[in-house]
């Protein structure tokens, strides 16, 4: 019987039946949460190890979202799940708590990555530690320049 649970917060039911099985393959259950309160009764239950959160349907900002289910998981590790319209500045919703973000509709290899890391974190396998923008900025050159020598 697993002992974690993995919630789905808004409306990311879509490909429920694709993601039920990549969540069993880390032995966690899935429950779905249609807003925080739902998440609230869950988190009373169950031990949860990351929410995956569809913003568009709890119409909260992800600046106000993510401090609101860290307040109600302490625990779990946000995930923001959004459409490639949605803008998401990943260095701001990095610093505001978020773990990891995933695009919908959710892919099963992308979704199986995500739980590795939040399996890993939970396992103390690695560190997350987030870059800086001049951080990344030197990389993105780095790469350009290498790219630019082996073409």
């Amino acid at each position: 019987m697993p002992l974690d649970t993995v919630i789905l917060l808004g409306n990311i039911t879509e490909g429920h039946a694709a993601i039920a099985p990549v969540v069993a393959e880390f032995d966690w259950s899935l429950e779905c949460a249609a807003d925080l309160e739902g998440l609230a009764r869950i988190c009373s239950r169950k031990e949860v190890v990351a929410v995956l959160m569809d913003l568009t349907v709890l119409d909260l900002a992800w600046r106000k979202a993510i401090p609101a289910v860290h307040n109600i998981a302490p625990r779990a590790l946000p995930i923001l799940c959004h459409r490639f319209s949605d803008a998401v500045d990943w260095t701001e919703a990095s610093a505001a708590g978020a773990f990891h973000q995933l695009s919908l509709p959710l892919h099963p290899g992308e979704l199986r990555q995500s739980l590795g890391f939040v399996w890993a974190e939970k396992n103390k396998r690695f560190q997350v530690i987030p870059l800086t923008k001049d951080e990344r900025r030197r990389i993105r050159k780095s790469a350009a320049a290498s790219g630019r020598r082996s073409g």
